[in-house]
């Protein structure tokens, strides 16, 4: 794609916004493009409980020995698999019950040290199940992200109509999960569009390049598909390119707000 000196730069975003969404729309229609996802999947990730929560089962048990058991609020636990018929294993890690603990008397009192989880055991839980209850979680996240434009940092040129795709891998964050929302720190790598200027032509072509980036992308439970995000990164362009327009080893800035692929 080559732009003419001429063309607003108003324009040259608007063009690749408009890239940027083709892109979108192409690896959504294609299975095999698109990028992994968590499916937010429980594999692994971390709760704190903020509710008492009743109804793990030891792992392995028979139905006649099967007893319920409940874990007070303030626990730890990991969960081990999630599944496919939607039963998390999981194992605790952290049991509130001394009396220096922050746990209530009453939180306590409804769940009796008999009745309670222990460390040394595993239970299993079913995940609609353990949705009825209050938790926050945290654990590795990660998915595709579309960044449409650049605010180069130290350049010349400003906001460029720079696009990257690519895979991210990041760590879901306990912070604000209260109000729906989940802030992951991300890393990510992929395939970039930069505009290189050729002074000796008089005109800017893009070219590809590998694009790094780390930031934090937003999601929220309110609809899965939904993102949101910051990232500071750089292009990595061949020596040729980058001798002929000096703006894009400048390190960029970027905010997106899109779907999740």
């Amino acid at each position: 794609m080559t732009f003419r000196p001429g063309v607003p730069a108003m324009t040259r975003c608007a063009i690749a916004l408009c890239g940027a969404s083709l892109c979108i729309s192409a690896l959504a229609q294609s299975g095999s493009a698109a990028f992994p996802k968590d499916n937010n999947r429980l594999d692994g990730d971390h709760l704190r409980l903020r509710t008492n929560v009743y109804g793990f089962t030891e792992s392995g048990s028979t139905e006649a020995s099967r007893t319920n058991k409940c874990a007070p609020v303030g626990t730890g636990l990991a969960v081990r698999e999630e599944l496919a018929d939607g039963l998390l294993v999981v194992r605790f890690y952290d049991i509130p019950g001394k009396p220096d603990d922050e746990t209530t008397p009453e939180a306590l009192a409804a769940c009796p040290e008999a009745s309670r989880v222990n460390a040394y055991t595993a239970y299993t839980i079913q995940k609609s199940k353990l949705a009825t209850f209050d938790f926050k979680r945290s654990g590795v996240a990660f998915g595709g992200l579309v960044v449409p434009f650049k605010f180069r940092l130290g350049g010349d040129n400003g906001v460029v109509s720079s696009s990257t795709v690519a895979p991210y891998l990041g760590f879901k964050t306990r912070y604000l999960q209260g109000f729906g929302l989940s802030f992951n720190p991300v890393i990510s790598a992929g395939l970039g569009l930069v505009p290189v200027f050729n002074p000796a032509e008089n005109r800017t072509e893009t070219k590809s390049a590998l694009s790094f980036a780390v930031g934090l992308v937003m999601t929220s439970s309110k609809n899965e598909q939904f993102s949101a995000g910051i990232l500071i990164g750089r292009d990595v362009l061949s020596k040729s390119d980058r001798a002929l327009d000096p703006n894009v080893n400048k390190a960029w800035l970027s905010f997106y707000v899109g779907v999740a692929m």
